[in-house]
Formats: C-alpha cells, structure tokens, sequence
C-alpha cells in the first residue's frame, strides 16, 4: 500500500489524533485493490458513512465529535469505508475517476456491509461526493439494495449558484496534464494557520470559521485529507459540461437519467457553503422528484450560526442542530422498511 512520507506531513506529531475504537473490516474491490471500512456494531439497522472529495473517516468519525459513534450509540450498525488512495485504503498509481468508485469499490463495499449486517438492505449517509456517488449509484443500479439515502452538502448540477470549483471549471486540459493534485499534503502544511482571522477564506473553503472550534479545525484539516489524481477532477469536471456529469466513455449522463433514481432521499445544504450552493441542492431535490426532501440549515433557518460545508457533520452545533435531522430520517425510513415488510 502506497502512503505518504511523514516528512510531507509534520503536523502529525503537533495534531496527534486518538486511535478510534471501530473494528476494521477489509473489502476487495472488483478490480482486487484492499479497501478499508470501519464498523461501529449495533443491533440495528445498517448505515454506511461515505466521505467526499479528497478526505477520508474523519469527516464522520473524528475523536472529538463523530456522527459513526453517536449513531451507533444510538443503535445502528455503522460502517465508514474509505475508497481507493483515501485513509488506509489501497491505490495503484493515479488514474481512476467516478468510474472506479461506482463500478468496483461500492458494490464490494455494499456487499461486504450486506454480508457483514445480516441485512437486506442499507442506508447512505454521503457527504459531498459522497452524496454525489448515492446520487449515482441509484441511477446506474436502481434496483441497488438501499432503503434510504442522506447527502449532505451535494448536487448533481454544480452549475446552479456559485462555487469554488467555477473558475477552475476551464482549467481542465491544463489539470489533465498532470497526474496528481496535491490537496492533502498542502491542506495538511497550512492546517496549523487555520481557525485563525487571516485565514478566513481559506477555511471557508471548507467549514464556517464561526461553526467549528479553531482548534478542531486545524485538527480536522490536518488529518482529514489527501491527494487526489487529477483524472478524478476531471471525471467530476463533467458536471460543467452541457450535459452534465457522466461515466468516462459517455454512455451514463446522470442528469439526463435522473428519473431511475428510486431511493427515498434527504438533501442536507449549508446557508453559506461554499462548495455547493443551497441553490444547486434544491434544485437536485428537484430533479429526483417525489422521494426526495430538502433542508437548508443556517441563520434564516432557526440554526445558531450558519453552516458551511464540512461543518454540516463536524460543527460545534451539529451534534444537536444536524445529527437529530439524520437520525430522525433514518428512523422514518426503517419504520416504513419494517412496515413494508410485514
């Protein structure tokens, strides 16, 4: 397994993070890389955590304040895989996109769960890519073993509302010249000057500087990311397209196919999320149709401050503003499972 040189990152030994107490569970993608998932065991139902763009489990089980445990403490069965090249999953070189995700880690991934819970079916909890890959998912496979859906902080358009990634958006044959993006390493070396007035914009790139404790960010940025192949920008470039993110070779243009999407879903936005404007959530909501709901969390909501992008999961008012609205979608839709079944 490829890992990153401690000299790249020496933050490390001043932001040092507590072994998690999960048990680790190791998947074979179809393609024979080693993925790696976290289990947090409960007697319910079974809930996988995806990550988004660049990070890894931290996002959703970080020591101070993990969304895995206190839904397992809860009663679920909770599961947090990392996909290839993130956290201490496997990679082989720098060439993979959407494609590699859909087609050879999830399904492993979901069937690994499935085998694992006893179950028949699962919930998804994504963030940010995370969210677009169920988004995805449900589309390529419609008939995918998945009760419901969650996605926090992601679109299907990032077209609608402004965003980070527009003015990079023509910058794509440029970017495709190289092969990887170092993201990790260069969040990692600025991580210590983060939470702090100089760098206001920079974190809100990724959190609300005001919804996060300035320590826990430089923390949370610190270990929480890692390079990506610049094929994967690329593959996630198509969403700037005409006709909007596809598979490679074309054959998928998700949008255009959005109406096989059958997975009763909640879409969770940031009043001030950088990222993925509310706008381009509400408008996914849209297109998914009927099974889908929407909620904007922030100041004009009722919320105590307003939310960005990562602070969805990790902020200092998710634990009771956020993480509620999740367990109480989770519940509706077990309860509904249940009611089906008998």
């Amino acid at each position: 397994m490829r890992t990153i040189p401690s000299v790249l990152r020496p933050w490390n030994r001043w932001y040092p993070l507590a072994p998690n107490d999960a048990e680790l569970l190791e998947v074979t993608a179809r393609d024979g890389l080693r993925l790696t998932v976290r289990r947090l065991a409960g007697d319910g139902p079974a809930v996988m955590l995806l990550h988004g763009l660049a990070a890894n489990r931290y996002t959703f089980h970080f020591p101070e304040r993990s969304l895995a445990q206190w839904l397992a403490d809860t009663g679920y069965d909770v599961y947090v895989p990392e996909l290839r090249g993130h956290g201490t999953s496997e990679r082989r070189g720098w060439d993979w996109g959407l494609d590699e995700y859909l087609q050879h880690d999830l399904p492993a991934i979901v069937e690994t769960i499935l085998r694992v819970s006893g179950r028949d079916r699962i919930h998804w909890v994504g963030h940010s890519m995370g969210g677009i890959l169920l988004f995805c998912y449900g589309i390529l496979f419609p008939e995918a073993p998945i009760a419901s859906g969650l996605a926090l902080g992601s679109a299907l358009d990032y077209r609608i509302g402004g965003n980070v990634y527009q003015p990079f958006a023509r910058l794509g044959p440029l970017v495709a010249r190289a092969k990887v993006f170092p993201y990790g390493t260069l969040i990692h070396l600025l991580a210590p000057a983060l939470g702090r007035a100089a760098t206001g914009l920079v974190d809100r790139a990724n959190v609300w500087p005001s919804n996060i404790e300035p320590e826990l960010n430089r923390r949370f940025h610190a270990n929480g990311f890692h390079s990506v192949p610049t094929s994967l920008l690329v593959s996630l470039g198509t969403t700037f397209e005409p006709r909007g993110l596809r598979l490679r070779d074309g054959s998928v243009h998700f949008i255009e196919q959005a109406q096989r999407f059958k997975v009763p879903v909640r879409l969770l936005a940031g009043s001030k999320d950088q990222q993925v404007s509310p706008d381009a959530v509400r408008a996914t909501a849209e297109l998914l149709g009927a099974g889908s709901e929407l909620r904007v969390f922030g100041r004009e909501q009722g919320e105590i401050e307003e939310y960005g992008h990562c602070d969805l999961v990790l902020g200092r008012h998710a634990p009771w503003e956020v993480w509620p609205d999740i367990e109480a979608w989770l519940d509706k839709n077990d309860r509904s499972e249940q009611t089906e079944t008998a």
